[in-house]
């Protein structure tokens, strides 16, 4: 990978980087502020299961999916830093432009990742 198309996904991952962050930031808040809210609405206690579990529910799978792509957004700036970037971690080959253009976090190749996801059943 050449040192333009490097610098582009740099950018490009800074960007996401950021903007999950933010994501992060605003999820937390809300859910803070939803869980508050709701013990306010009487004078009786409530119940976790009085509240609204599927929003928060869905609230939390949102942050946790969020969290999962910073992992992966920031582990790909490290290996920008490291000389790494663009190689398969599994393999050492090269990754395909075409992945990292759409995929920039991206940390094995194709055929790693089809392996990879066969035998963790599509969990990474």
């Amino acid at each position: 990978m050449d040192s333009q198309a490097t610098e582009q996904a740099r950018a490009q991952l800074e960007a996401m980087r950021d903007r999950l962050t933010n994501s992060i930031r605003v999820i937390d808040r809300d859910l803070a502020e939803s869980i508050r809210s709701r013990g306010e609405l009487s004078h009786l206690p409530t119940h976790n299961a009085d509240h609204d579990a599927e929003g928060v529910d869905a609230e939390i799978a949102l942050e946790q999916n969020e969290e999962t792509l910073l992992e992966a957004v920031t582990a790909a700036l490290a290996r920008i830093r490291e000389g790494s970037y663009g190689e398969c971690e599994n393999c050492h080959q090269p990754i395909a432009e075409e992945r990292l253009e759409v995929i920039p976090y991206a940390a094995l190749c194709v055929e790693c990742e089809r392996k990879h996801e066969q035998q963790n059943g599509g969990r990474r």
